[in-house]
């Protein structure tokens, strides 16, 4: 794919948690393809096509940091919240407050003052004249450089907002930063009956990522599987 977008994201907080560590939180080193894909959904997502990351490059060094952090037990449910727009006085928030009933303490390695280079291109499901992948990377390009988003990205956790603006020829890689990551989650692939976690053995060299899913994801069934997957249930 020759045509790409790029974007740059920071924060002063992220955290990707690895699934093997998912009860005391210890994140990747460098955000997930799944996750890079969600901020791009959040500047721009149109339900005929999906972003497919293709590069992840880490700008600054990698710094850990621990954080203990209080954790709601439960989501809020949709009936609840039925039941709340029918009768404001029921109202009854989950609140993270020391003392409440909900409340888990755990701790988190979390990575603190990150920034990355995400690039990637449209996959438009039934391309067309009028339905093409230039298309969206323009709007992308266009709502990046207007600072628009539809919801505030995050870093991982919710609570780690993440800016974004147009890469520069100031924002290059970490040369010689090279590090073995293990398994991690590249994408979720959503099913009727079970959905299935795609992994692969992420490395990052020179200051970067290779995400291509035909580096990643060596089965072809599977890799296209992948892609014809929406990006949103």
């Amino acid at each position: 794919m020759n045509e790409s977008i790029q974007v740059k994201v920071y924060g002063d907080y992220a955290c990707w948690t690895r699934p093997e560590n998912k009860v005391e939180r210890v994140s990747y080193e460098c955000m997930t393809p799944s996750a890079a894909r969600n901020i791009l959904d959040a500047i721009c997502w149109r339900p005929e096509m999906r972003w497919v990351v293709t590069r992840i490059s880490i700008l600054n060094p990698i710094v850990f940091q621990g954080l203990r952090r209080n954790e709601v037990q439960h989501k809020v449910s949709p009936q609840a919240v039925k039941k709340w727009m029918q009768d404001p006085a029921t109202f009854e928030p989950l609140a993270a407050g020391a003392g409440s009933s909900e409340v888990t303490q755990r701790n988190t390695l979390a990575l603190r003052n990150v920034a990355y280079i995400i690039e990637a291109y449209a996959h438009v499901f039934n391309p067309s004249t009028d339905n093409h992948s230039t298309k969206y990377m323009a709007m992308f390009n266009r709502r990046v450089e207007k600072g628009q988003c539809f919801h505030r990205p995050a870093l991982g956790c919710r609570e780690f907002a993440a800016d974004f603006e147009p890469v520069t020829s100031a924002d290059v890689p970490l040369e010689g930063l090279n590090i073995d990551m293990g398994r991690m989650v590249y994408d979720i692939i959503f099913r009727s009956d079970l959905n299935r976690a795609v992994f692969f053995e992420a490395r990052v060299r020179n200051g970067s990522v290779d995400t291509r899913p035909e580096s990643a994801i060596p089965d072809a069934t599977l890799r296209q599987e992948v892609l014809a997957c929406s990006s949103r249930r």
